[in-house]
């Protein structure tokens, strides 16, 4: 049984805003921020189905390509299962839960896998489903309230959670950073570049800002103090610059930059408004949190000075979206009074305006071509699209990203606004260019991580996309498991530490007399250490690999006798 190895990358992911609302709020930012433009007029409804489920509140729409995926759920008893469905259509692909009691509120949507946490209080389980069946790839126990908070993306489609960066095709920790996350359900983590964003406090402890190493799960630094209330349910935001937008409950609103070794305030604003998108000239769209009979005022404030440009008061805003023409759109979260709207730049002009009851947590995503999908009480399903052509938001995906020398991978145009254009590159890859719609038979002769980029065009101009870390490739003479099953009375443990630096402990247990041998590998399949190769008594053993020699990177461990070969992974670090 051959292994292929998931490579933990040390690269740093680049801002993106693209069409594919993977997570809540759209991108690892989390600011709204999108290229598509969504419709301009809801009088005719794109599509419009029935679910065979009922729900009494609208969830989070993800989408991927022409597909999304939502939750729907009930009360008395509480349970919620997770839809896949055609954006073009709307049609069912498939539904899941995982059991007669599950709470799965989806949290996320890649080509990998859609995400969702199965929430039951004090305890929750984040499950990978599959994309085609909706079946349990993986699963893992975690802490979180999923019904607000999507999770965010390693540049090589890694889930990061709550203080955790989880391997895509197992589900097992990389790393681990444990802190004291403010009273639940609190605001939601973010991602930019290299580093992960959250709060840390108790309700009885200062809140501060901290700064993750997404790589490492090292802590890089957090801020002095924020004052405020004991709690801290806020989400944070991020705009294309990496500026950092925080707000304080009874406190302040806050812009910090991350300057590499600590955080640099820019300004404060007083009282604290909450953030909750970035548009275009360096503007946030913020909210109160009035609730009482103005149901509160929407604004928007200048990003580098935090002035109040505009207002709408007696508007309620929980998620908004900024389109690529400016367009806001706005979800109140509301129950009975649930509306979703559509604002003019500033915020003075209603553009449309859709009365949905309980639109709690959909959010106002805006799929391919611009689809919008709107799920509230009851089994309705409805989407309204744009009518225009415009130039292209580019997209791709693939046939598999991770592959050995031995095998080809296919490419498939999934870009917006009807391209005619399409120019491919393929680093590394053979050819490493081709003007195809959807390329078949890539080829790479070495193993490694590899970008592939893709400018669509048309009449109206040309957007292109790059995914770093996209294409995963192994080598076919690698490492193989001989057995199909590792026996009981071997066992390789986990190499500690992990990552390490310079030298780790390997442990390992033999249960009956045996010829042991345990070598490292780099990631092409060298041979760089033996650590033991003789006969072994029953027991279980401890070893050190020293790398004091060696470059920083992937490397692997392998263990094997005459019956069976166990293979595992490590990462120095220098």
């Amino acid at each position: 049984m051959k292994l292929f190895f998931t490579i933990f990358l040390l690269l740093i992911s680049t801002f993106l805003y693209g069409q594919n609302w993977y997570t809540i709020c759209g991108s690892n930012s989390k600011n709204g921020l999108t290229k598509l433009t969504g419709p301009v007029s809801i009088s005719t409804p794109y599509w419009s189905v029935t679910s065979p489920t009922n729900t009494v509140w609208g969830n989070a729409v993800y989408t991927f390509g022409d597909k999304f995926v939502s939750s729907r759920g009930v009360l008395s008893p509480y349970k919620l299962l997770v839809e896949m469905r055609s954006l073009t259509t709307g049609q069912l692909i498939w539904s899941k839960t995982v059991s007669d009691i599950a709470r799965l509120y989806t949290v996320g949507f890649t080509e990998d896998a859609v995400y969702a946490a199965d929430y039951q209080g004090a305890t929750t389980t984040l499950y990978a489903l599959s994309v085609d069946s909706g079946n349990v790839k993986w699963s893992i126990a975690t802490s979180m309230f999923p019904g607000n908070t999507g999770i965010c993306f390693a540049p090589d489609g890694d889930p990061i959670i709550f203080g955790k960066r989880l391997d895509r095709k197992t589900g097992v920790a990389k790393w681990s950073y444990n802190y004291i996350i403010p009273v639940s359900p609190d605001g939601g983590f973010v991602v930019y570049g290299n580093t992960y964003y959250h709060w840390t406090g108790s309700i009885i402890t200062p809140k501060k800002l901290i700064a993750v190493d997404i790589n490492t799960g090292a802590l890089k630094y957090m801020s002095a103090e924020l004052p405020g209330d004991g709690d801290q349910e806020n989400d944070l935001i991020i705009g294309p610059d990496g500026t950092i937008y925080i707000a304080r409950d009874g406190g302040a609103l806050y812009a910090f930059t991350d300057n590499g070794s600590g955080f640099t305030e820019k300004w404060s604003k007083s009282p604290a408004v909450l953030p909750k998108s970035f548009g275009p000239n360096n503007v946030i769209y913020c909210a109160n949190v009035n609730t009482g009979t103005t149901g509160g005022t929407l604004m928007r404030i200048n990003g580098l000075t935090g002035a109040v440009i505009d207002s709408m008061p007696g508007t309620k805003a929980v998620y908004v979206t900024v389109g690529a023409d400016s367009t806001v759109y706005v979800n109140n979260g509301e129950g009975a009074t649930g509306k979703l709207i559509a604002f003019t730049p500033d915020l003075q002009t209603i553009k449309w305006q859709l009365d949905l009851a309980s639109v709690t947590y959909l959010g106002a995503p805006l799929g391919k071509e611009g689809v919008f999908v709107a799920i509230g009480v009851g089994t309705q399903i409805t989407a309204y699209k744009p009518t225009l052509t415009r130039k292209p938001v580019a997209d791709f995906r693939s046939s598999g990203r991770d592959i050995s020398t031995s095998q080809t991978v296919n490419f498939f145009d999934q870009s917006s606004y009807s391209p005619t254009s399409w120019s491919w590159t393929f680093t590394g890859g053979n050819p490493s260019t081709s003007n195809l719609q959807n390329p078949t038979g890539i080829s790479y002769s070495t193993p490694g991580v590899y970008e592939v980029k893709l400018a669509a065009t048309n009449s109206f101009g040309s957007d292109t996309i790059t995914k770093t870390s996209y294409v995963v490739v192994t080598n076919t003479s690698g490492i193989t498991q001989t057995g199909n099953e590792i026996p009981e009375k071997y066992s390789l443990g986990q190499n500690y530490p992990n990552p390490f630096n310079p030298v780790t402990r390997i442990e390992f247990k033999v249960s009956s007399f045996k010829f042991v041998k345990l070598v490292v590998f780099d990631i092409l399949g060298k041979e760089v250490a033996t650590l033991v190769n003789e006969n072994l008594q029953p027991g279980t053993y401890q070893t050190n690999f020293d790398a004091g020699n060696l470059k920083s990177g992937i490397y692997f461990y392998k263990i094997s006798t005459s019956e069976f070969s166990d293979v595992k992974k490590m990462i120095l670090l220098k």
